[in-house]
């Protein structure tokens, strides 16, 4: 849901917040006060094209940002591919600065993303259909998902799409197998001088890192030896060594123990046992020095295995353990390359069992969209005609992936799906693109939304700019119940100049221009009950409405907020 919208320097807004509701919010005001700027503004956010004209005359750059809560799983993997993190509650920031030099900066979270990553994740989060949209229902490609989602295909449609992948990947080693001759024996080639190089080098997982330490301790060894040759002087065995000290020490005590008592013997027995720890420590500090006899071949050999070890990790993945993942991965595939004919074969009836498999899956996928384009059609006709598009028909046109003569597997399955509509009684079916108007478009997009509850759009977000054009009366009841209706599933933002669509909805911005220092400012202001009333006059009868006609619109919205209880 888009919570809080920000919008700074785009044409004649200088700065405003928008903080738009759960439920049904709807934008009015008069005609050129500014409502299609700020649904500019959320396409520009959602990574739409702009042209630099949006940007405020004399301002360097514009700015838009929104804040959204809880979005999808889908818009969280975009997020995770684009490099941004998740913020700690959830919800989601965009913002998307355009400067007058052409230069785009977008941000998801506060990181950099890539105005394609903002244009994906505004396709997730939100829906726009009016008079000027080219997105969404336009767009043939994105029936069949519409399509699935009223048919609830998401179990058959991931199955199917695990059996291709695992079909794509079968392909792809018949393809390495079967190469032509001379590139498999260039390939074959490269491969035996790859495992000798790898045999040959004798790789222990560890060494370098052992070899590594050893370079260490070769290159202080001088240091180290002097130390240790200090302290065995120290402690040795000559007679004025710590050990020959103490041995005498305990000699003299142990004497004087026979006439002194128990204490001094103690004391005698205590003596020996430091000589005897410390003449220990000398030999061990005796026999590390002479592990720190290095001799000059010895760092040479050192030296030669650490340059010879370096240059397979350079070659083979940047350590010896990946080097020896290599050899193993080699030795594969030279064997499969030497036996290519029993591979292929096999290869090839690995492929026959998962196309088998691959295409049941599209099968029974197709027959489950069949089943519910009929139920669509049936649907959506209904919500038409209730829409007071009389004699308005809507057709599912479903056909089957074909490359010559032979079917063949999309990303989604073997279907394609396009919408048809014959707008009025009589006419032939034209695809949708081409057969609707804005308003006629909206409408047809509210019944999907309203007769395939929450398969209309993957979006929690629809926007419907002007979806009243050439309605009025009984239908524009009708448009605002069910845009009442449609906003109990999800969040609706809906641009309007009737009364009928402002009394329906939950929250209500009054979109007007002013003035500041000579420039024209366009402000937005979320009503009051008071704010909306008047309004809703000024909608029906202009300026200098009468108390009567005040009174009238007080009872309008009295009178939608009952019929809104009712649905």
């Amino acid at each position: 849901m888009l919570g809080l919208l920000h919008i700074e320097n785009i044409a004649v807004i200088r700065k405003t917040d928008v903080d738009f509701r759960e439920g049904f919010n709807v934008l009015t005001g008069e005609t050129g006060a500014g409502k299609s700027i700020i649904i500019d503004s959320i396409g520009a956010l959602l990574g739409e094209r702009t042209s630099r004209d949006l940007i405020r005359s004399g301002e360097r750059f514009a700015s838009v940002s929104g804040w959204f809560t809880s979005p999808g799983a889908r818009a969280k993997a975009i997020l995770a591919a684009s490099g941004a993190e998740e913020s700690p509650d959830g919800s989601l920031s965009l913002e998307r600065r355009l400067y007058a030099d052409g230069r785009n900066i977008c941000r998801a979270n506060g990181s950099p993303i890539s105005l394609q990553a903002l244009r994906e994740l505004g396709a997730e989060l939100v829906s726009i259909h009016g008079q000027h949209d080219s997105r969404v229902l336009l767009d043939p490609a994105v029936h069949i998902r519409i399509l699935d989602a009223f048919a609830g295909n998401s179990e058959l449609l991931a199955r199917f799409c695990r059996e291709l992948s695992a079909l794509k990947r079968i392909r792809s080693r018949q393809k390495a197998v079967l190469s032509d001759a001379g590139e498999r024996e260039r390939r074959r080639s490269t491969l035996e001088f790859q495992i000798n190089e790898l045999e040959s080098a004798n790789l222990v997982p560890g060494e370098y890192e052992e070899l590594e330490k050893s370079r260490k301790l070769m290159l202080e060894s001088a240091k180290l030896s002097n130390a240790l040759a200090c302290a065995v002087g120290e402690l040795g065995n000559d007679e004025s060594s710590v050990s020959e000290r103490l041995f005498n020490a305990a000699g003299f005590v142990r004497a004087a123990g026979d006439f002194l008592g128990e204490e001094v013997s103690s004391a005698a027995a205590r003596l020996e046992e430091s000589a005897i720890n410390v003449r220990d420590c000398a030999e061990t500090l005796e026999r590390a020095l002479g592990a720190l006899n290095f001799s000059e071949r010895d760092a040479d050999r050192l030296e030669d295995r650490l340059a010879a070890l370096s240059s397979i990790r350079k070659k083979y993945g940047g350590s010896v353990e990946s080097a020896l993942e290599y050899l193993e991965n080699a030795r594969n595939e030279l064997d499969g390359l030497e036996n290519f004919e029993d591979t292929a074969k096999k290869l090839e009836e690995e492929y026959r069992a998962q196309y088998v498999l691959t295409l049941d899956a599209a099968e029974k996928l197709s027959s489950q969209r069949r089943a519910a384009a009929e139920k669509l059609e049936k649907a959506v006709c209904g919500e038409l005609e209730y829409l007071c598009m009389a004699g308005a028909k809507f057709s599912v046109r479903l056909g089957t992936r074909t490359r010559d003569g032979r079917t063949i597997f999309g990303s989604d399955g073997i279907d394609t799906a396009e919408f048809f509509l014959a707008a009025n009684r009589g006419e032939d079916f034209r695809p949708l693109a081409r057969s609707a108007s804005g308003g006629e478009l909206s409408r047809v997009m509210l019944a999907l939304c309203t007769a395939g509850g929450q398969s209309g759009a993957s979006a929690d977000t629809v926007i419907f700019d002007e979806i009243d054009t050439g309605i009025s009366g009984v239908a524009a009841s009708r448009v605002a119940d069910r845009l009442s209706l449609l906003s109990r599933e999800r969040q609706v933002l809906c641009v309007t100049h009737l009364s009928q669509l402002a009394a329906a909805a939950d929250s209500h911005f009054l979109i007007r221009k002013g003035q500041e220092n000579d420039r024209t400012l366009t402000n937005v202001t979320e009503l009051d009950r008071e704010g909306r009333i008047s309004e809703i006059a000024r909608i029906n009868a202009g300026e200098g409405f009468s108390d009567a006609i005040r009174l009238a619109a007080a009872e309008q919205l009295d009178a939608a907020a009952l019929r809104r209880s009712a649905l």
